[in-house]
């Protein structure tokens, strides 16, 4: 469970009931609070009721339930320039959106399939304040049942009259740094159209082994 979860949040890099009674925080609230707090604990809460809802839910209704807000929540425009870095350039308005729908989905499958069962852990907010660079910064802790703590970070900025995250940091590496490397390198021997069937072809294969672990 443990590697499971790590792997998720570098690569993402986050109660019990019905279906029908399954909550969802309203990410759009976040507007009218003046951190982003509010918005990763949202988060934090809605990975909680996955992985606590285990096989009472299949992953496909957890990519259901998560997808909402993790779409909301994550500004997926700013972070697909950045990984793709000088490539971005590179694409027309069309291909931009295409790109971002399936760097989008992929991220939605990666929680939906990692965050399936619940072994004691929860979440901690550390601290929570702006650094140099203007984002609003807000660290935290995934607390084992054991006490281990394996450190979150998250840089958000505003986008809008709404907070947006930005880069996730597990254990002090950035998932926006690990996935830039990763696509360079592919890109340097493959078309953007390649990646983008490989990143779908990646979320497929995160939603059907999670089905397969049942």
């Amino acid at each position: 469970m443990k590697k499971r979860i790590l792997f998720c949040l570098i690569l993402t890099l986050f109660f019990v009931g019905p279906l029908d009674t399954f909550a969802q925080p309203a990410p759009g609230n976040e507007a009218s609070n003046s951190t982003a707090v509010p918005l990763v604990e949202g988060l934090h809460e809605l990975l909680l009721q996955s992985m606590k809802a285990g096989e009472s839910m299949t992953c496909s209704q957890r990519y259901e339930r998560l997808e909402p807000y993790i779409l909301k929540a994550f500004d997926f425009p700013l972070i697909c320039r950045i990984v793709l870095g000088r490539h971005w350039k590179e694409l027309d308005k069309a291909k931009r959106e295409e790109f971002i729908k399936v760097f989008s989905r992929m991220t939605v499958a990666t929680y939906a399939s990692r965050f399936d069962a619940w072994s004691g852990e929860s979440f901690k907010t550390i601290y929570a304040g702006m650094d140099k660079k203007g984002h609003f910064r807000v660290e935290t802790f995934l607390v084992k049942k054991n006490g281990e703590k394996i450190s979150l970070d998250y840089a958000c900025r505003r986008s809008g009259d709404d907070w947006k995250i930005v880069s996730v940091s597990a254990r002090g590496v950035n998932d926006l740094s690990v996935k830039r490397a990763a696509y360079a390198s592919y890109l340097k021997e493959h078309s953007i159209d390649e990646l983008m069937a490989k990143l779908e072809k990646y979320a497929k294969k995160c939603l059907e082994n999670s089905e397969k672990r049942k």
